[in-house]
């Protein structure tokens, strides 16, 4: 019985041991869960960078880099084309009024080649129109020896021939004017003898066809005449006249009645047709009285049209001879014209080509006076900021060779700035080098102008400054400050700590909060106004005490109230 409770008491324990074990593994692992818990979450929260809130000062001054260029500089300058033999000085070099700067080869320039070579060709030109056989030998001695006629002269001679002209023209004109009013009458005249002949020879035909008609008629009232009496004129008593009366001979009574009436009736016709044969041998009378009248007048017509043509032709004959003798006249009138005009126009070109060979000799003779000589000086002391050539070039007339900043002239920098920065500042403030250890006393930085960037004009302004000082050189980079001295504040946080939102200017600071196992970090928002600013710093006021730590940067976006890790945690 013993051993048995033994058995069960070592059950028991055992079951005891194994909860205890359990226990303290859970124990252990709540204790380590809660340990590292605060630093899982800190990996999840955005990390920032901080800075202690200090006191100091701000020095709201504005910097800026540009390239310094020189002022009215002196550029040295050649009329010629010469080819470089060598280079005395090199740039930033300071010369003297005198001092050499090239050494040219010994050889005549391009420019004097080229004009003699010019000349040449005018005066070859000039000789070749002159002896060319269109000027008479008197011109040509005129025009050698310079005895050019005025203008005037010129004029007279011109006018003289121009008015030889004119009346040559006139009396031609006026010359084919009678010409053509005799030819335009005699072809009006000849329309109307035309007219007036072709009117009886129209009357002869129609009467010759209107007696054909009527000869025609005649010739049927006849026929019926001699059918009824047995002759032409219906005088006869033969015919059907004749056998009515034999036929009512041989009756009585009524048959006779009856043939009396048919006698009566055929006397009654044949009554009608002698008027009708006697009217018309009337017509026939007229019509030929018509045709005999109207061959006289056309005879008559014909030989006054051929008298009218025999008068013009003569008429024309000596309108013609006159017109000859105005043509010819015009003829020469013209030519003569012309060659006055030729004459004027090729003695005018012979003095201009002279007048350009005697320039040319002008640009020669200059030439040769201005040419320059084996070297380029400086005409001015100074400091040699660019050299244009060098050993084996040539220069080019009217180009600078090389170029002096003149000994006490200025030079000048510009750089961009905000619009804000330029509202600061006012014309005529001075400014420092960045690096003022390099520079002796006598630097002097002036603000000239402040206008607006062409690349960027709503808002940047250009700073224009004007530089003293006899250890800048052209080309040089240099960077200055320009703006107030520095003033004392309490409370200086980095210019990009500030930040603002519709209700205002704010930083964010850190709060720190413990516990028994970790310290948790919260952004804390805190107002504030912004006293100054430099390009690094802003001066600020605020519900501060000046140890607290502003928030500079964050690896992710942040609000007040948000839990935070430090960088450096």
């Amino acid at each position: 019985m013993s051993e048995e409770l033994t058995v069960q008491e070592k059950k028991s324990n055992r079951k005891k041991d194994i909860i205890k074990d359990i226990a303290i593994v859970f124990l252990v692992l709540m204790l380590i869960l809660t340990f590292f818990s605060n630093t899982f979450m800190n990996y999840s929260l955005p990390q920032v960078a901080t800075q202690e809130i200090t006191s100091g000062t701000i020095s709201p001054q504005i910097r800026g880099t540009g390239t310094v260029e020189a002022s009215d500089p002196y550029s040295v300058k050649v009329t010629e084309t010469r080819t470089v033999q060598s280079v005395a000085v090199s740039e930033n070099q300071h010369v003297e009024k005198g001092d050499v700067i090239y050494y040219l080869e010994d050889k005549e320039s391009t420019e004097l080649t080229e004009a003699q070579e010019k000349l040449d060709e005018l005066e070859l030109a000039y000789e070749q129109a002159l002896l060319a056989g269109d000027v008479d030998d008197e011109t040509i001695t005129r025009i050698r020896n310079g005895e050019e006629p005025t203008l005037d002269q010129y004029q007279e001679m011109l006018k003289a021939a121009t008015d030889r002209y004119d009346a040559a023209k006139a009396a031609d004109d006026a010359a084919q004017a009678v010409i053509d009013q005799l030819t335009a009458s005699q072809s009006v005249d000849d329309a109307e003898n035309a007219y007036n002949t072709a009117t009886p020879e129209y009357t002869t035909a129609q009467a010759t066809y209107d007696l054909t008609t009527v000869e025609t008629s005649i010739e049927s009232v006849e026929e019926k005449l001699t059918e009824y009496t047995g002759s032409s004129d219906g005088t006869g008593d033969s015919g059907t006249l004749a056998e009515y009366r034999e036929s009512r001979n041989k009756t009585s009574g009524t048959t006779r009645e009856k043939w009396n009436k048919k006698i009566t009736a055929l006397k009654s016709e044949i009554s009608s047709l002698q008027g009708q044969r006697s009217s018309l041998y009337s017509q026939k009378s007229s019509l030929n009285d018509i045709i005999n009248n109207n061959t006289k007048d056309t005879s008559q017509l014909t030989t006054y049209s051929g008298q009218v043509d025999n008068v013009y032709s003569e008429q024309l004959a000596n309108a013609n001879l006159a017109k000859e003798q105005t043509a010819l006249e015009l003829t020469n009138a013209t030519t003569d014209r012309d060659d006055i005009i030729k004459s004027i126009n090729t003695e005018l070109s012979l003095d201009s080509q002279r007048d350009a060979i005697e320039k040319q000799q002008e640009t020669v003779d200059k030439l040769v006076e201005a040419s320059t000589g084996s070297t380029i000086t400086a005409p001015v002391s100074g400091t040699i900021t660019s050299l244009a050539c060098t050993a084996g070039e040539s220069t080019s007339a009217d180009e600078a060779v090389a170029v002096i900043q003149v000994d006490g002239k200025d030079m000048t920098l510009s750089f961009s700035v905000t619009n804000e920065q330029a509202a600061k500042l006012k014309v005529g403030a001075a400014a420092q080098p960045q690096d003022a250890w390099a520079f002796t006393e006598d630097f002097k930085a002036t603000l000239t102008s402040i206008s607006a960037d062409s690349s960027e004009p709503n808002s940047k302004k250009v700073l224009k400054f004007t530089i003293e000082s006899t250890e800048v050189t052209n080309g040089q980079s240099l960077s200055l400050v320009i703006g107030e001295s520095s003033v004392n504040y309490d409370l200086i946080v980095p210019s990009g700590a500030v930040r603002e939102d519709s209700n205002g200017k704010f930083i964010l600071i850190v709060n720190s909060k413990s516990s028994p196992l970790s310290t948790r970090y919260i952004a804390t928002r805190v107002d504030v106004e912004v006293l100054a600013t430099d390009d690094k710093n802003a001066a600020i006021s605020g519900s501060l005490e000046g140890y607290e730590y502003v928030i500079t940067t964050s690896s992710s976006p942040i609000e007040a109230g948000q839990q935070v890790r430090l960088a450096n945690s």
